[in-house]
């Protein structure tokens, strides 16, 4: 049946007539409003955008392949970013635990992430799914079903190569079945030490495991052509110019000529180039070459250094001594020219001289077996006179006993030296029941000074108490900051009432500290 459906308009009319017909047959039906008609069309245009939103591919959890050339990037949060954790690569199996939007929560290479699933993916249902533990469901381990090529390898010549092999995952049922997978991770021991070795691959939180050889070097030997020199002086320097090292191989690598080694291919022991601290004597040097056994022997000689010069080149401006003083030798530098050509300065030394007979003396400073010698003179070293420490702290208060442990009595020579003595004699007449001060005189043989011993009356110090009127007040603290600025000078008492953090000094701290007092604020 067919049928045709026309839409006229009636002609100056809002109405529409919906003709349907079959052959030359129609119906008419008269005059449909044209609201209803609209309605009716604007439902189904409702409908219709309904259906294709309801028809919006979604994606699911299970197992994808990744179709992109590129691969495709697991991102940390379910968005496409410039940051990605990794890439899963074309062919891998990625195996989405949830889904978010367009994004799937997967793993790949052990590593977690969110992967866009509109693009570069494929869904397969035969896979199965990953656990929030990182496990495979259904499935029990790996095995390493075909091991690569490459199973031995050359100690320190060669890298990791894992071309042919292939892993399987093994399911969890009757038959064991097993699938081939990629994206595992292989673990590789290190290559430069010989010896059997054991690679690990994972996989979904699985490991299996293969062995592997590295071998030594087939090196059969080395010849050694000797350093230009082998005889030094000591103090020289030395080279292993001219040394050449030849190795040899069992596998015809060096076509039974040797190939010549770089310097850092082999070790030198028994002497280091450029070592100029070898005592005289015969050393052993030993050549090596990837192994012990493989090595090759020379002998170096160094012989006894001897000095053909000694100068001085540096003094004191002044070398005369006074009885008793002794040279710094930090003043003095020599030069020493060897026989092996060699000239350095010249630090440790002997000397010898005589800084007690009065007169003038020849000093020798020695090295080796040979001298430099200068001039000097020694004077005679005598007292001069005495002189007194600080004695303004020399003193004691009313009614109690007379204190001299705080003097301090020196000598001074005529070289300008002074030392403290103790073996004087004091000439007082010091009456402790009377405030005031006292002449004293300090005897010592010849010598004679005078100072004066203060006998002080005590008072009672009131920290904060500055002008000692028995009270704290902002005067107090205007005077202490005076003393501090230099503006006004304290006796002795007022300075202890001052000093109220007892630093032994009068500070603008001290001050602020006694306004506070004052004003209620602080305390003491």
């Amino acid at each position: 049946m067919i049928f045709d459906i026309n839409i006229k308009k009636e002609y100056n009319t809002f109405n529409y007539i919906l003709i349907v017909g079959r052959g030359r047959r129609s119906v008419m039906l008269k005059k449909i409003a044209f609201k209803a008609i609209f309605g009716i069309l604007l439902s189904g245009l409702i409908i219709i955008f309904a259906y294709s939103v309801s028809a919006a591919e979604s994606y699911s959890t299970g197992t994808y392949l990744v179709t992109e050339e590129n691969g495709v990037h697991l991102y940390e949060k379910s968005e496409i970013s410039v940051d990605f954790n990794t890439t899963a690569g074309k062919g891998a199996y990625i195996n989405v635990i949830k889904v978010s939007g367009n994004f799937g929560y997967t793993v790949y290479d052990s590593i977690y992430g969110w992967v866009d699933l509109t693009s570069g993916v494929e869904f397969i249902d035969k896979m199965p799914s990953i656990t929030d533990e990182g496990k495979i469901e259904g499935t029990k381990g790996i095995e390493i079903t075909e091991k690569p090529d490459k199973l031995t390898y050359i100690e320190g010549e060669e890298s990791a190569d894992i071309t042919g092999l292939k892993v399987s995952l093994i399911f969890d049922d009757k038959q064991g079945s097993k699938m081939e997978v990629t994206g595992y991770t292989v673990s590789f021991p290190d290559l430069d030490t010989y010896g059997a070795k054991k690679v690990t691959v994972y996989y979904g939180g699985y490991s299996a495991s293969f062995d592997i050889t590295v071998n030594k070097v087939p090196v059969t030997g080395i010849v050694i052509t000797m350093p230009l020199k082998t005889s030094y002086v000591e103090g020289e320097a030395i080279s292993f110019d001219g040394l050449t090292v030849k190795a040899y191989y069992s596998d015809g690598r060096d076509k039974g000529q040797g190939i010549v080694l770089e310097k850092g291919e082999y070790t030198v022991s028994g002497a280091a180039e450029g070592d100029t601290g070898l005592s005289p004597g015969t050393y052993k040097v030993t050549v090596t070459y990837k192994y012990p056994e493989i090595s090759a022997e020379f002998h170096i000689y160094v012989s006894e250094k001897f000095v053909t010069e000694l100068k001085l080149i540096k003094m004191p401006q002044n070398v005369n001594l006074y009885q008793g003083q002794t040279f710094n030798k930090s003043d003095f530098v020599l030069s020493a020219t060897y026989d092996n050509g060699i000239t350095e300065e010249i630090t440790d030394f002997d000397i010898e001289y005589d800084n007690m007979q009065i007169g003038k003396h020849t000093a020798r400073i020695y090295y080796y077996d040979r001298y430099v010698a200068f001039d000097y003179i020694v004077y005679e070293l005598f007292e001069s006179y005495i002189e007194l420490g600080d004695t303004t702290a020399v003193g004691s208060y009313l009614n109690n006993d007379i204190d001299f442990s705080k003097l301090k009595v020196y000598v001074v020579y005529n070289s300008g030296e002074r030392k403290e003595i103790t073996d004087y004699t004091l000439k007082h007449n010091i009456d402790i029941t009377k405030a005031g001060e006292y002449p004293v005189t300090v005897v010592y043989k010849d010598f004679t000074k005078i100072f004066y011993y203060t006998v002080a009356q005590k008072y009672t110090v009131i920290a904060g108490d500055v002008n000692l009127d028995g009270k704290i007040t902002s005067a107090d603290a205007r005077l202490a900051l005076r003393n501090a600025a230099g503006l006004e000078t304290l006796s002795e008492e007022a300075f202890l009432a001052a000093d109220v953090n007892s630093d032994k000094k009068v500070t603008a701290s001290d001050a602020r500290k006694i306004l506070r007092v004052s004003a209620g604020l602080d305390r003491f």
